[in-house]
């Protein structure tokens, strides 16, 4: 048992001196290599010639810590949830006992990476400002992602108390971690908020369960054999559920977040995801696996699962890099020209991407139709027509741009409109004639590309 004990203190001394190794790396200075300063939804590359050295080592080290911080929250929360699921009877008294020893030190744990997490994460957001008392100030309360950082210390604090608490508290106390992370992550920014962040928080409650359950596979492998084969037993059942509504809610997500199909293939966030699936996949022929070794009564094989512990670290690296990357691919502003015998007309959209965007509209009428009476703009979401944007058109006086002849030029804008949801997107202007007729024209096009 002594060795046992040793063996376990080794893995916490080893993963408390890597948190702060890599959050040391994570806060090196800003070197002239990463010049355009470089923000938490920005994807890794470098900005310099060729990079620099430290730059990498700071990036880097970034998503090292987060990958060290979803995987710490989810063994964690998953830890506590899994009391649940084992019988404090006779059966189960042993695993118990066992996961209670465990408990205290993954809830130190994570403590220490969620404070390293939320302090390089605010670092970053408040050296984007000034980098002074008041902007970190201004992160923490006038901000979401800083209240909700609060609120994770917060419970992380009262997670050394969790651990000794009854199971009910505790499912409670991992319930409402689970809860803060989904209320900062991608969901929140959806359209759809509620079905968003309501299937991010299943996805990550059934996340933790797995991972938890992979972790506890592990060390009850090491520290018990007899009680590995049990637990595998309850496990394997659980998995099995758990990876469906993980399946479910994931394909909910990415139809939210996504703003079309191709956005898979063209954009970093959707082949990010398409990685994870392929992960998954495997993952669910181990699971099949050890579930076969677990109805036949047999000790799960060893190297089994120690090919699902490097799958489920795997996981937690693109889900480090995946969650700090847009859904929508990179965005290129709108210049669309058409042709015809009553009416020319060009749209602008710039930068097409959600937010404010200027909206440009250029008709070239024939001379004896006058001046437009009237015009009327609407861009319609094609995900929901009824989220419709009334665009209010401003006369300009006529651009630079080569004349037609025959033809009056006349040019609207509108300045900061505000566009929200990337994905298809139509634009449907009408004009009025002075002798009442009315010419009206559509325009397809993706917001975010």
């Amino acid at each position: 048992m002594h060795n046992k004990q040793d063996y376990s203190s080794k893995i916490i001394s080893g993963t408390v001196f890597a948190a702060l190794l890599i959050a040391g790396m994570a806060l090196l200075p800003q070197t002239a290599g990463a010049g355009s300063g470089f923000g938490p939804g920005t994807a890794l590359h470098a900005h310099g010639e060729g990079g620099d050295t430290a730059y990498w080592l700071k990036e880097s080290a970034v998503y090292a810590l987060r990958a060290l911080y979803y995987g710490m929250l989810l063994v964690t929360t998953g830890h506590m949830l899994t009391f649940l699921a084992v019988s404090p009877g006779e059966r189960g008294a042993r695993q118990r006992e066992w996961m209670g020893k465990w408990s205290g030190p993954m809830a130190k744990v994570l403590l220490l990476v969620v404070l390293l997490h939320v302090f390089v994460q605010s670092n970053r957001v408040a050296s984007g400002l000034q980098g002074g008392f008041d902007d970190w100030l201004r992160v923490f309360t006038l901000t979401s992602s800083g209240q909700a950082w609060l609120v994770m210390v917060g419970l992380a604090v009262f997670g050394l108390i969790a651990a000794r608490l009854p199971d009910a508290i505790k499912a409670v106390w991992a319930l409402l971690l689970i809860a803060t992370e989904s209320l900062i992550g991608h969901p929140a920014a959806s359209d759809e908020l509620t079905v968003a962040v309501l299937s991010d928080f299943i996805h990550l409650a059934c996340s933790s369960m797995w991972v938890s359950g992979v972790v506890l596979l592990l060390l009850f492998w090491r520290y018990d054999r007899k009680e590995a084969g049990r637990f595998a037993e309850t496990f394997s059942g659980i998995a099995w559920l758990m990876i469906a509504i993980l399946v479910v809610t994931g394909a909910i997500m990415a139809w939210l977040l996504l703003p079309d199909l191709s956005a898979l293939w063209r954009g970093a966030w959707g082949r990010w995801l398409m990685g994870k699936t392929a992960v998954v996949l495997l993952v669910i022929g181990i699971g099949a696996a050890l579930r076969r070794s677990a109805r036949r009564g047999e000790l799960p094989r060893g190297s089994l699962l120690k090919l699902d512990g490097i799958l489920m670290g795997a996981l937690l690296i693109i889900v480090a890099v995946f969650t700090t990357i847009s859904p929508a691919p990179a965005s290129h502003p709108v210049n669309y020209h058409r042709m015809g015998n009553d009416l020319h007309y060009t749209l602008k959209i710039e930068p097409n991407a959600p937010g404010p965007n200027d909206v440009e509209l250029q008709i070239w009428l024939p001379e004896d139709k006058g001046e437009p009476a009237s015009i009327g703009m609407v861009i319609i979401p094609q995900k929901k027509p009824s989220a419709a944007v009334n665009i209010e058109l401003e006369s300009r006086p006529p651009g630079i741009d080569i004349p037609f002849p025959g033809y009056n030029e006349f040019r609207f804008v509108a300045k900061k409109t505000e566009l929200s949801g990337a994905g298809n997107w139509k634009a449907r202007f009408t004009v009025r004639l002075g002798d009442g007729t009315e010419l009206e024209r559509e325009f397809d096009f993706k917001l975010g590309y």
